[in-house]
């Protein structure tokens, strides 16, 4: 890279994603939002910390599902208390590669 780019602190950048044949399955907000999900346990609390509506979170859990043809989460409904919300191991799965591989493109793409 030529010094005058260097100077100007150009780096690369990326989006990742992963499909079935061309079919997008999981993506950034996808993975923010399940791992959101994974740790508080609720949907409605995972929407509002990815700043999404409770049905476009809902619609997106659906879409990965229909997908990969397993859940992603298992849900309880409520009671007294409320329902509860369990990312299941396919979902847990998803977001170890994830993160995993946007850890490796992120080296990749570290420039010296």
């Amino acid at each position: 890279m030529s010094s005058s780019l260097k100077k100007k602190k150009i780096k690369p950048a990326f989006k990742l994603w992963f499909e079935i044949g061309d079919n997008y399955v999981f993506g950034e907000g996808t993975y923010g939002l399940l791992d959101e999900i994974r740790r508080k346990k609720s949907i409605s609390a995972a929407a509002k910390a990815t700043h999404m509506s409770y049905r476009h979170a809902w619609d997106l859990i659906k879409e990965v599902e229909k997908h990969l043809g397993e859940p992603v989460i298992k849900t309880q409904k409520g009671g007294k208390y409320g329902g509860r919300s369990e990312v299941t191991s396919a979902g847990l799965s998803l977001l170890t590669s994830y993160k995993k591989l946007k850890k490796k493109m992120a080296n990749v793409c570290k420039l010296e």
